[in-house]
This record gives structure tokens, sequence and C-alpha cells, in this order.
């Protein structure tokens, strides 16, 4: 999401100087993957054609090589260099490592400020039983560089690579390095968030779903590398409207455990308005999607608190998935627990911008442990594999009929406790509008 598109106001109080207007809007849907039409000038200045690293990404090791999933619809995550004073767009991922350790980023490109598509790439750390370890950068439009075919974008010393099949983030600073590659092929898990559940004009697409992710990290604590895996959640959102304008609060899920992949997202507008909407890969029951021509709903229980800025930024004490949908079955609860990173986005900016900017939002971003319990009825489309001993029929390939319908109804629900964690991003503090 985008609350703190104002961060590009530091930048440029530094770096003036005429940039150049962005390139004329792609289609506002799906635009088709492959090579955008280079006939646009999106640079003010040359830039080199991307050349892939020279070093392959290491393998996986055999226990994080995940079975290939059903069919998807291929999104191109390009950036789309959306014009007009209010647009933005941002490449939220969040990385889960062994040991704990844990990688908040997002890539933002706003039109906030003085010129188009300035940059900004802020990220987190984690190391448990450490306090989060913050890095950023930014720059305005002709002080980073994008890819002819927008896939790869280089702030300084941030960079995301969305070329497929392996998408990588890499940070170069001298206290930091993060040089992680995760899967991303055109087969991957993905969704886009139907416009349904979304307010006009405001834009959502799933691009990774607990992606295998392979690579290294270097804090300021560490004398070397630590090679690490783990898996990868990529989330792209764009709008051509103001953010603050559009939504109160947006809440992101993230989560796996044993083969069950999940990712959720509610978010509340003006009024009582909200809507929620999820998605699940299962090893069993394949891609389940909740909120597709039903009206899927979070039940959200409140937490009470003494303290100020919880009673003003409150973050859920749980929620309970409610789909109505016979054939999907999703329901289940989530609790969310310890608060491990919670921050203002404007704070870095310095006064009086900082004043004139809390004028319209007062974001804060809060990151919490989560525990998501789902159930899952089995879903038409995505049978079942045979059991391992289970024999196919010779002739036709198949299991045998009677043991295939023992099994059918002996999961005909599963139920599922996936590990995870929420980000819960306020755009107005609570009363507010």
């Amino acid at each position: 999401m985008i609350p703190w598109a104002g961060l590009v106001i530091l930048v440029c109080l530094t770096l003036t100087s005429e940039i150049q207007a962005g390139a004329p809007d792609p289609a506002e849907e799906f635009v088709k993957a492959g090579p955008i039409a280079a006939e646009p000038v999106l640079m003010p200045r040359p830039i080199e054609p991307f050349t892939p690293p020279s070093t392959p990404p290491p393998p996986l090791p055999p226990s994080a090589v995940s079975k290939p999933a059903a069919p998807r619809p291929i999104l191109d995550p390009a950036a789309r260099l959306l014009r007009g004073d209010n647009a933005s767009e941002a490449w939220t991922l969040y990385v889960e490592l062994e040991d704990g350790y844990r990688i908040t980023q997002r890539f933002l490109l706003s039109n906030a400020g003085p010129g188009d598509q300035n940059a900004v790439a802020l990220g987190h750390l984690i190391e448990p039983g450490r306090e989060p370890y913050r890095y950023k950068n930014g720059r305005t439009r002709e002080n980073w560089t994008l890819s002819k075919d927008r896939l790869f974008f280089d702030i300084a010393a941030s960079h995301l690579d969305l070329h497929r099949p392996n998408g990588e983030l890499r940070i170069t600073k001298d206290e930091i390095e993060i040089r992680l590659f995760f899967d991303f092929p055109a087969d991957t898990v993905s969704a886009r968030v139907p416009k349904e559940h979304l307010p006009q004009g405001y834009h959502v697409e799933v691009l990774a779903v607990g992606a295998p992710t392979r690579g290294s990290i270097r804090a300021p604590w560490m004398n070397t590398p630590l090679e690490t895996t783990g898996r990868t959640w990529l989330v792209h959102t764009w709008t051509k409207k103001d953010e603050a304008d559009l939504l109160t609060r947006r809440v992101d899920l993230y989560g796996a455990l044993n083969g069950t992949s999940f990712y959720g997202l509610q978010v509340k507008g003006q009024g009582d308005w909200q809507s929620a909407w999820s998605l699940i890969s299962d090893e069993e029951h394949g891609v389940i999607e909740s909120g597709i021509n039903v009206s899927g709903e979070w039940k959200e229980q409140s937490r009470s608190s003494r303290d100020r800025v919880s009673k003003n930024y409150p973050t859920p004490r749980a929620f309970r998935i409610m789909d109505p949908s016979p054939a999907r079955g999703l329901t289940g609860p989530i609790s969310l627990g310890e608060e491990w990173l919670r921050f203002d986005p404007l704070e870095v900016i310095p006064q009086p911008f900082r004043w004139f900017i809390r004028r319209k939002s007062q974001p804060q971003e809060v990151w919490a442990t989560a525990q998501i319990g789902v159930r899952l009825s089995h879903t038409p489309g995505y049978p079942s594999l045979p059991e391992p001993g289970e024999t196919l029929s010779a002739a036709t390939g198949q299991s045998d009929p009677e043991i295939h319908s023992k099994r059918e109804i002996e999961k005909e629900t599963a139920d599922r406790s996936v590990t995870g964690v929420a980000s819960i991003t306020f755009l107005h503090p609570t009363g507010h509008r």
C-alpha cells in the first residue's frame, strides 16, 4: 500500500531539477506480459539494457522445492508509470527466512512533490531479539534507473528485479547487504483482487505467495554474510487517486506452513464500507480464492488498550473468515499476537513539510505475529493426487474409484493452521473520518 507517498518530499528538498513526464498510461487492468512498446521515452537519460546476473541463483534445497501449482493467469508486474498529482504505485515484499529472520520491503513510485515518478525504497531487517533495522533510499526521477520493460528498478543501493523466472531483491548499502532470489515463473500462484472488493480506481495484484527463496543477508552486526532460504510474498498496488481519500485502514496477512501458503487482504473505507479477500495455495486442495461472486466477510474482534497510540491506531485482536460458498468452504479464525514493528511512515520527513502532509493523512504502520486457521473444502477442478501406495488403473491412468471416493469423503474438509504475520496500515487515526 502507499500511505507514505510523501517520503519523496525528503529527496526533493536536496535534489531539484526538471523532471520529464512519465510515459502514456498503459491499460488500467491487465497488461499483456512481455516487452512494453519502446516508443515512449521513459528515461531522461540513456540506460543500459538489462543484464542478467553473471552468477545464476543457487538451486533450492530439495526440501524447499514445491509441487507445480494449477495454471493461473499471468500477471504483469511491470511499472505502470501513472500520471496525475496523486498517482502512486508500490511493490510490497514480505520475506520470511530461516532462524526467524524477516524482511519487510517496499518500492514506491509517487507523483507527490515536484515532478513525477519519484522513487523511494524502504525496508526493515528483523532478527529475533533485536530492534528492527531500517534502511532506505530515495531519488527523483532523473536519478534512478528503470529498465525499458519496466521490470528492473535501481534506486541507488536498492534494487528490485521482476524478470521471470527468478525475481531478486538486492540491497547493497555499506552497512547492510541483502541478496535474495525468489521463484517467479509465469505459472506461479498469483491473482488479481476483484474490483468489487476494492475502492474504485484502486488496484491490487498478488504476484507471489510464499515463493521459495534463497540467498544471503548481512546485517551491521554480522561479520560475514549469512546463507539462508525462506519464502517471499509480493503484492503490487497502484492508484491514480490519493489513497488517504479511499481507505482508512488496510490489513495484509502473510502465512505459510507445511505446504499451505496464505495471503489475505481486508480494507476499510469511509463510513461502514469494508471488504475482504483471501488466497490460499494448498498442496492437496489447489488454489482457493474467497470472495469471488460471493459476499465474503472478516468478522473483526477488537482489543482494549490503555496506550494512547494503540487507542488512536488500534490493532484488531482477531478476525474470523466467513465465506458462505460451500464449493470453497473457506472459514476459520485469525488471531493477532505480539507487535514487532510499529512506526510513523512520515517520521523521516522534515518540518514544515511533515505538517502539510499530515493535514491530509496521519498514517501508522504496524506489523504483528498472526495465527491463521482455515478449514478448506475440496475444490472442484483441483483433484487430489493419489495417496502414497495407491495404484493407478493401467487402462485409464486413474486411481481406483472406490479408493478415490473413500479418500474424498475423509478429506472433504481439511483444517490448516498457518503461522504468519499481519501488516496493518492506518491512513488515519480512529475516529478521524
